[in-house]
């Protein structure tokens, strides 16, 4: 790979790592380490291959084509009105659950740190307003926080992933008492850490559509490099926390799966604050990135959908729809964390993998000048389709507690 490659291999996983890692741990427990590690490696398989799908859909349109254009080509407004509430919905669900989690995470900072309670409420609402006046500034200042900040975070992660080995509990990771049950409430949330296919369009533009190879290389490679990060921090916090007992992920689970518990209550067996502090700044600054880059994402679509301009007051306007429709969810329902990310792989589902199996089958039935073919046919399509679905199915029963969860 070129520097070029390199890059956009990166910025694909940067798409995918951030702050939705921090529940992985969360809904994993019940499930154990090995259970855990085999469902990564299944669902990152099947987005990958979603994903090559979709740049074969947009390998047959002109560079910079979005989805939606796409989606409207093919199905008309219909498919442009789904991809265009489905993109909201997600980036809304996506919204609420960082704010839930950030308000969780910055309490237990501000206990830890300087021994002062603050309001998870009031948390929130500084927390939003610190986001929404950073991209209400500029997308350049967006991008510069967000750089430094990742940049750092990247550091924090490896520092800490050398430094805690030592302190892992074997027995915590090897349990009788691992069951596969739980996979169907884990599913819809782990689907949420492999999202990369928005940026497709991008790549292919920034790469160039004469560039199939490279570009697949990217995205396998891209997708790689986040599963292998997952498991390591599947084994990291795993490993630092019994499953069951008073101070345990089922402690943590019965006080609202909160990610600021769950630091809580690995202090008890970590004796090293020095591993705490990096855990606690991980995860506030991966929250802070994530939902940076996510509110951007959702104030450009809402004001691109209701036509806002960029003076003063259709951005304040922009914003108002931007921020207040999460921060009252997360004020009504602070602990939304695990939820709220559910929610959201109802609509990625639908952008990752129902849109590009349903693309592909109306482009190839059209006849169109394929340039670069999945390996693939109508029962690979429609068993990846079924699974799309089947995620869906258990997202809305996981929310009604029809499917076992690890309590």
């Amino acid at each position: 790979m070129n520097v070029k490659s390199i890059g956009a291999t990166l910025l694909i996983s940067g798409t995918m790592l951030g702050a939705g890692m921090l529940a992985l741990p969360l809904i994993s427990a019940g499930l154990g380490i090995y259970n855990t590690i085999l469902l990564l490696t299944v669902l990152w398989a099947i987005m990958t291959y979603t994903g090559l799908i979709l740049l074969e859909v947009c390998l047959n349109y002109p560079e910079g084509t979005g989805l939606e254009a796409i989606a409207y080509d093919l199905f008309g407004k219909p498919g442009k009105w789904v991809i265009n509430i489905s993109l909201l919905l997600l980036l809304y669900a996506l919204s609420c659950a960082y704010i839930a989690g950030a308000s969780s995470i910055y309490k237990n900072d501000f206990t830890d740190y300087f021994h002062i309670s603050v309001s998870s409420h009031t948390i929130a609402i500084v927390f939003t307003i610190i986001i929404a006046t950073i991209v209400f500034i500029s997308t350049k200042a967006v991008d510069i926080a967000n750089r430094v900040l990742f940049t750092s975070n990247i550091v924090i992660f490896f520092i800490l992933v050398t430094t805690i080995i030592p302190y892992l509990h074997g027995h915590f990771l090897v349990n009788d008492h691992d069951s596969a049950k739980y996979a169907f409430a884990a599913i819809p949330v782990f689907i949420t850490a492999f999202g990369f296919h928005g940026s497709v369009p991008s790549m292919v533009k920034y790469i160039g559509r004469d560039k199939p190879k490279t570009l697949r290389n990217i995205f396998v490679a891209g997708g790689l490099l986040p599963l292998v990060v997952y498991i390591i921090w599947e084994i990291s916090m795993l490993g630092s926390l019994p499953r069951f007992g008073n101070h345990s992920f089922q402690y943590v689970a019965q006080h609202g799966s909160s990610v600021g518990v769950m630091l809580q209550q690995m202090q008890i067996f970590i004796q090293n604050n020095n591993i705490i502090y990096l855990i606690g700044a991980f995860s506030s600054i991966a929250m802070f990135t994530s939902y940076l880059c996510v509110s951007l994402g959702l104030f450009d679509s809402l004001a691109s959908t209701f036509k806002r301009g960029n003076n003063t007051i259709d951005r304040l306007m922009t914003a108002v729809l931007c921020y207040l429709p999460p921060l009252v969810f997360t004020l009504v329902y602070p602990n939304g964390f695990v939820p709220a990310l559910g929610a959201a792989a109802i609509f990625l589902t639908i952008l990752a993998i129902l849109f590009p199996v349903l693309a592909l089958r109306k482009l190839r039935g059209k006849q169109h000048q394929i340039e670069y073919n999945v390996a693939t046919n109508n029962i690979a399509l429609f068993v990846v389709g079924f699974i799309g679905l089947q995620v869906i199915i258990n997202q809305i029963l996981t929310l009604n507690n029809a499917v076992p969860i690890f309590k």
